[in-house]
């Protein structure tokens, strides 16, 4: 659902935020983020779920057309195309601020290429420019779409032990993503510490088992 400018407005009162402020952790200019408040621009749909995700980020939850209140729990869910898209600007904004390795496990980048199209390309070529990425993937045997390679390692899992729901642990986030939901995606993206840790060290044990790809 798209915000309105009292929405915005209230979510940066609630959150103690400045308009400087906001549009630093949007990735905006501040006039921009000044003629949206406004009601003085009708503002791209990347630029809303810029704010949207930045806001989120700080613990605003979003309640209807017009209501904001501080989110009530460490879970939220993505659906479709755009919360796809959601969720990636939420690796590339936690990438930044969290130091720690990306792992994923079971993601098909031809899957990603089918949903995100040009948007995929962006996210890569953004991922590439930070330079201080590291990330690494668990595919399914024999696939050699490694389409994510100038930041991330690959390795092949087993095509028995492959899962066709993916997940991708990120700073003290866990997402897990469904691609057979009617929503198609569903993704539902977990904040706490515990959960992802624990993530993690499976992902070691199955990297260890994992082997690297063969490209012929």
């Amino acid at each position: 659902m798209r915000l309105v400018p009292q929405q915005i407005s209230a979510a940066m009162a609630l959150a103690k935020l400045t308009q400087e402020e906001l549009a630093t952790l949007a990735g905006i200019g501040r006039p921009t983020l000044n003629k949206i408040l406004n009601d003085e621009a009708v503002p791209k749909d990347e630029t809303m779920r810029r704010i949207r995700s930045a806001l989120e980020e700080k613990g605003i939850e979003f309640i209807g057309n017009i209501g904001v209140q501080w989110a009530q729990h460490q879970v939220r869910s993505l659906s479709g195309v755009d919360g796809l898209k959601i969720f990636f600007e939420d690796v590339r904004r936690t990438s930044q601020q969290a130091p720690e390795e990306i792992v994923i496990c079971g993601v098909a980048e031809e899957y990603l290429e089918d949903k995100l199209k040009e948007h995929l390309d962006y996210h890569r070529k953004e991922m590439t420019s930070y330079g201080n990425i590291k990330m690494r993937c668990l595919i399914e045997e024999s696939d050699l779409d490694l389409g994510a390679s100038d930041y991330c390692q690959y390795r092949w899992q087993a095509k028995e032990n492959f899962s066709n729901v993916p997940f991708y642990i990120y700073g003290d986030k866990m997402a897990i993503i469904v691609t057979t939901a009617p929503e198609d995606p569903l993704i539902l993206l977990i904040q706490n510490r515990t959960i992802s840790s624990s993530y993690r060290r499976q992902f070691e044990a199955m990297w260890g088992a994992a082997k690297e790809p063969t490209v012929k």
